[in-house]
């Protein structure tokens, strides 16, 4: 904690004026004025107050020590337990430039346009609720210096030829490039930390302790040389557009070559540990919690937007009737093509299941976030032997299912091909309908025979979900029989619609909710505390 010189008060950094500011005298004063017995700039690290969710294991740190009754990581209300240790100093840190109102306007704004979303997002008591935290990045300074050989050509026409000429195009490089940014920590997605770029490396200040008073820090444990790769990768991509715009290179179309960092001669000249201001805020709801990240210098807004299902659901039928009553005055639909449209719509349904499902197992193994992939490696836990007993299990799980897995896909091939292909021999009439039916129910039994295979993608919630999908393989099959006796009583038609749609209608709901999934996170489990986890 920082005294005030004047009236001993306790000191923060006020963001309006980019001073310590006391809220008793109302004096300011330079936060490098400041002397402090841990803020020695020989020392390379400083005391700080670690404070540690006692639920999910997450730390912040800050110069402060007042007791904070909330968890930013897994939106937990508790009070977070502290204890004093020395941290490493980073070389450069970026001092928040927006407010917590500025803050607030930016997510406000954001959220009249998330008409979905939970009540509860847009209650100003939950907005209240931003945080203000420094995250740890990795900053990199790039060259690349030498003598620069390209390939290049030129084509012209001659007649009925079209000739291409080659060239080497030769060039001496010399660029550098620094404010290349990667979040070093793993509690913060890479995704979140992506999108909120960039930062403006111009406004980075030699750091001290100061700038933490009033806010907080977010732990480093990603390795620098985790994103080395990336940071060349991206100067490579910057030099080359700049090649190819050079009015002397240009006209020769210089080929993009796989090992541009040797072409370019590429290399990391430094790192630094630098600090960068984002205004965190976290939703929870039961064993899901949803992120909102603020840039601190640019106000850009990230957020995990769940949706609220009645209020979906309410929106979409609000949709419908109109569209049913326009439909209903211009065109009129006989059974057959109703039926035809419902198993193409049940179709689509189960394929955006499958894709969100998808999308959900990515998440949930954390993978392309380099920062979590990194730190599983690092600190192997009691994940990985879980993780070799789940894929032990899916083995001898597959084993089981090689019987019983050769006969049901032919059953469905036998109930679907044959009546497909006498109908098609017997009557052209009604082959439009007819198409529409046999295809989405291939289609829904491509999909379901494929998550029979792959059980893994069912996710955490996947025991709920047989029983519609028995149900939409079913009406599908009914579909199929009454498109290929041709029943007289429009009767069946109508039936077998209304249940599709039914099911549709189930299934949609699944849609919303894998979707929540999707846009809220796993609760965070830190291995700090031996978890197997991190978020």
């Amino acid at each position: 904690m920082y005294e005030c010189p004047n009236c001993g008060g306790n000191l923060k950094f006020d963001i309006a004026s980019q001073q310590m500011g006391c809220a008793y005298c109302g004096g300011h004063f330079d936060p490098y004025s400041l002397n402090k017995e841990t803020d020695a700039k020989e020392e390379k690290d400083f005391e700080t107050t670690v404070f540690t969710c006692p639920q999910c294991g997450g730390e912040l740190y800050s110069t402060d020590q007042d007791a904070t009754s909330f968890c930013s990581f897994c939106g937990a209300a508790t009070i977070l337990s502290t204890r004093l240790e020395r941290m490493q100093r980073p070389k450069y840190i970026i001092p928040f430039q927006k407010t917590k109102e500025d803050c607030k306007h930016s997510y406000e704004k954001r959220m009249r346009r998330a008409f979905f979303a939970p009540g509860e997002l847009k209650d100003p008591k939950y907005i209240d609720g931003f945080r203000g935290i420094y995250m740890p990045y990795w900053t990199y300074q790039v060259v690349q210096e030498g003598g620069v050989t390209l390939k290049g050509e030129r084509t012209k026409r001659e007649g009925n030829y079209i000739c291409t000429s080659h060239y080497d195009l030769q060039g001496d490089l010399d660029s550098y490039y620094l404010g290349y940014s990667c979040d070093a920590s793993s509690s913060f997605y890479d995704d979140i930390s992506e999108n909120l770029a960039p930062y403006d490396a111009k406004e980075l200040v030699k750091f001290t302790p100061a700038f933490l008073s009033g806010f907080y820090a977010d732990t480093a444990d990603v390795d620098s040389g985790v994103y080395e790769e990336d940071a060349k990768k991206q100067a490579n991509e910057h030099t080359y557009k700049c090649l190819w715009n050079e009015k002397e290179f240009s006209s020769y179309a210089p080929e993009k070559e796989v090992g541009l960092t040797e072409t370019l001669h590429t290399r990391i000249r430094d790192i630094d540990s630098t600090m960068y201001p984002v205004w965190f805020l976290s939703y929870r709801n039961q064993d899901r919690v949803a992120y909102v990240a603020v840039n601190g210098q640019t106000g850009k807004v990230v957020a995990d937007l769940p949706v609220d299902p009645k209020r979906y659901l309410l929106g979409s039928l609000l949709l419908a009737f109109p569209l049913f009553l326009l439909l209903n005055l211009f065109f009129t639909l006989r059974p057959p093509v109703l039926l035809g449209i419902g198993c193409l719509l049940s179709f689509l349904v189960a394929l955006i299941c499958v894709r969100e499902l998808r999308i959900i197992r990515k998440m949930e193994r954390h993978e392309g976030d380099r920062g979590m992939e990194h730190q599983k490696w690092k600190e192997p836990s009691c994940a990985d032997q879980k993780e070799k007993e789940a894929q032990k299990e899916k083995k001898e799980t597959k084993k089981k299912k090689s019987g019983k897995g050769s006969v049901i896909p032919t059953i469905f091939w036998v109930l679907v091909w044959i009546p497909m292909i006498i109908n098609f021999f017997s009557s052209v009439k009604g082959m439009i309908s007819g198409f529409f039916v046999y295809g989405s129910t291939l289609g829904i039994g491509v999909i379901e025979i494929i998550r029979f295979f792959d059980e893994d993608q069912e996710g955490e919630k996947g025991k709920q979900q047989p029983l519609a999908r028995a149900a939409c393989v079913l009406c599908a099959l009914a579909a199929v029989a009454i498109t290929f006796f041709h029943p007289v009583s429009d009767l069946y038609y109508y039936g077998c619609t209304v249940a599709i749609f039914g099911v549709i209608l189930y299934r949609f709901v699944e849609v919303i909710r894998n979707y929540n999934r999707i846009a809220m996170r796993r609760l965070p489990q830190f291995d700090r505390q031996g978890g197997d986890d991190r978020a």
